[in-house]
């Protein structure tokens, strides 16, 4: 997909992105390892239309937790009380529906143990990416596992009406005029994007229009309400 979402970290949190095997790009955007010291000022998480699994780590790179984050709409504060490392795995919307059975539906702006929803991918992550010593290794590790789920992938993919809408949201100036484009009609669309982002095709319209808002500060505020049809 052409959307590529941008992260934005505050400095004093220790943060870095990887880059998956080839084959995954298509689904995940990125591995990101961070530390978060209990001195570093809250960073603001900007919604990217991004899901995440998180593994929380010890110090010593044991596995403490492994947790689901499912699409944010709306910003929030990430902080830790103690030294905290995180490695996390962060798919673009709609790219983790293919490796889980569950649908995404309920998922936006929520979190949950992996457990809960995909027993079978929390126990083997744990099992794969347990003892290593390294953020090569672990970056090592996931990318084997994720290719081995990917080559056990049937026919289940993200739908073309939502890789239509990520590859050409810049062309569409407002909501209307993209379901009136569309294929599907807007209850089934709507439909279909719940089942595989856990967003209704308008909060996806809108964060898009939201970071090209922040992503240009220089631009007329009032030129993009005009475009979009913001009303305030």
């Amino acid at each position: 997909m052409d959307y590529r979402p941008k992260v934005w970290q505050d400095c004093e949190t220790n943060y870095q992105e990887f880059a998956p095997d080839l084959r995954l790009r298509s689904y995940i955007q990125s591995f990101w390892y961070s530390y978060v010291a209990p001195s570093a000022a809250p960073s603001r998480i900007i919604p990217d239309l991004c899901s995440d699994v998180i593994i929380q780590l010890s110090p010593e790179l044991a596995i403490l937790r492994i947790d689901i984050y499912g699409p944010s709409t709306r910003f929030f504060y990430s902080y830790s009380k103690q030294p905290t490392i995180y490695f996390g795995i962060r798919y673009y919307l709609g790219g983790m529906y293919p490796f889980f059975d569950q649908s995404f539906k309920g998922l936006k702006d929520q979190s949950f143990d992996l457990t809960l929803l995909e027993k079978r991918m929390a126990v083997d992550l744990m099992d794969k990416l347990s003892g290593k010593n390294s953020l090569s290794a672990f970056i090592e590790s996931a990318n084997n596992y994720f290719l081995e789920r990917l080559n056990r992938l049937s026919s289940k993919k993200v739908s073309v009406p939502i890789q239509t809408f990520i590859e050409n949201h810049h062309h569409v100036a407002t909501y209307a005029e993209y379901t009136s484009n569309n294929s599907l009609s807007e209850r089934s669309l709507q439909r279909l994007f719940r089942e595989e982002t856990g967003l209704s095709p308008y909060e996806a319209f809108d964060v898009l229009r939201y970071w090209e808002l922040i992503s240009q500060p220089t631009v007329n505020h009032l030129d993009l309400a005009l475009k979009y049809g913001f009303f305030d």
